[in-house]
């Protein structure tokens, strides 16, 4: 674990705890140092956030039990400007806007969430496919077993399912219904409540697919062949309040950079003030917007401990 610069903590807190934190200068209102620290913050590296997020996840004892989720979720912009943003569609309007859109790799326990890491992608070269596997192989070398996997079905392709069966990390996943499972699409199979195994078109192993409600799930893990298998996939909702937390709280909605680096440290901030955040609301019994109300009215100080015990740089 790399050293962590003292003008990262100071960041976090300000992140935290500052009412309007889209930028530097909204973060140091109020502050006891000037906006120019928070800068040298969003100099450092990606790496340097999701390692501390990693940690946090550590403290959890999140490697060894919950779940990752995988999703990705799009940073609009009014305008391209000098961030060279593309056209991309927004799911929740239908509209096209200008957006990054990030891969993100979260983990839940099914009481606790932490954000861990995320991949940009600016609509150039690598695929979120590509992005996802990415971070798959992040969260391997990181050391994580975890119990499953979940994602919904535009991540359940053939590449990211073969991984995963292969490293031994069973999944959950939502399934369009034009999927082949042992030679008829999923909408073809008679009935409106089924449990069927078989094999999906691509796949080299067997799956267990549950259709409910109209929709159809999917599972390599034999125990959960069963109406279980959408109470394992409700769990994904976690990463959609991480969103949402991270949007309307800390910063990921109406950012005022311009340089790519320095956006992507911003948000890559957020990932670990919404970290800490979750371990203090945890610990005082509250939500987690009610512990960001009571550190935007001054009422706590964000809790840095958890990352007290690695190193930290002057500056």
């Amino acid at each position: 674990m790399r050293r962590i610069p003292r003008p990262v903590l100071r960041a976090l807190g300000a992140l935290a705890q500052s009412p309007i934190n889209t930028s530097a200068l909204a973060m140091a209102e109020g502050q006891d140092f000037a906006h120019d620290t928070l800068y040298r913050a969003l100099n450092q590296p990606l790496a340097l956030f999701f390692e501390l997020s990693l940690e946090l996840c550590k403290a959890m004892g999140g490697l060894d039990r919950g779940y990752l989720i995988l999703d990705d979720v799009l940073i609009q912009r009014y305008r391209s400007g000098k961030l060279g943003l593309k056209k991309a569609r927004d799911t929740s309007t239908g509209a096209w806007v200008f957006g990054l859109s990030l891969v993100v790799l979260a983990w839940t326990d099914g009481k606790r969430r932490i954000p861990l890491a995320f991949l940009p992608y600016f609509g150039e070269e690598e695929s979120k496919l590509d992005l996802a596997l990415a971070l798959l192989e992040w969260a391997k070398e990181a050391g994580f077993r975890p119990e499953g996997v979940l994602f919904d079905a535009w991540y359940a392709a053939r590449r990211v399912l073969e991984w995963l069966h292969a490293h031994g990390w069973p999944f959950v996943t939502r399934l369009r219904s034009n999927r082949v499972l042992d030679g008829v699409q999923l909408r073809r199979h008679g009935g409106t409540r089924w449990v069927k195994a078989g094999r999906l078109r691509g796949l080299t192993f067997a799956v267990g697919v549950l259709k409910r409600g109209g929709k159809f799930y999917g599972t390599d893990r034999e125990g959960w062949w069963g109406v279980g298998m959408r109470e394992i996939y409700r769990l994904r909702q976690a990463i959609e309040e991480i969103f949402r937390g991270l949007q309307q709280e800390l910063g990921w909605t109406g950012h005022r950079h311009w340089r790519r680096a320095r956006l992507l440290a911003h948000l890559a901030l957020g990932l670990v003030a919404y970290g800490l955040i979750e371990r203090q609301r945890e610990g005082l019994g509250l939500s987690f917007y009610q512990c960001r109300r009571r550190l935007i009215a001054g009422k706590l100080s964000l809790d840095l401990s958890p990352l007290l015990p690695v190193q930290v740089e002057a500056a």
